[in-house]
């Protein structure tokens, strides 16, 4: 196996797919606390004059917000995919191997 991101050997690369879903799970609970909280920042408050511009800059932090939150809740999902793929990996890598151990496979 070879690295993308160096081009040097991965070979000593460890993957535990059961931290890579942990992540997953604080980033969902992170994505979903902020998708719940953006909309109640778009409020207009009465502030004066500067009401306007208070609530112009309230709606524009709501909508960073949530598309923040959309972005974590797209990395956990992508760390979910990246754990399901290790673990298939693995099952492969060690059927193969039972596989050439009962000289089943050349």
């Amino acid at each position: 196996m070879t690295s993308t991101s160096t081009g040097g050997s991965a070979a000593g690369l460890q993957v535990d797919p059961a931290a890579l879903d942990s992540a997953a799970g604080i980033l969902d609970s992170t994505g979903t606390a902020l998708a719940d909280g953006a909309p109640s920042l778009r409020t207009r408050p009465d502030a004066g004059v500067s009401t306007d511009e208070v609530g112009t800059a309230l709606a524009a932090l709501a909508e960073a917000v949530a598309a923040v939150a959309g972005e974590v809740s797209a990395t956990a999902e992508s760390l979910r995919t990246t754990a399901a793929d290790v673990r298939a990996t693995d099952q492969a890598v060690a059927t193969s191997t039972q596989q050439r151990g009962a000289g089943l496979v050349p």
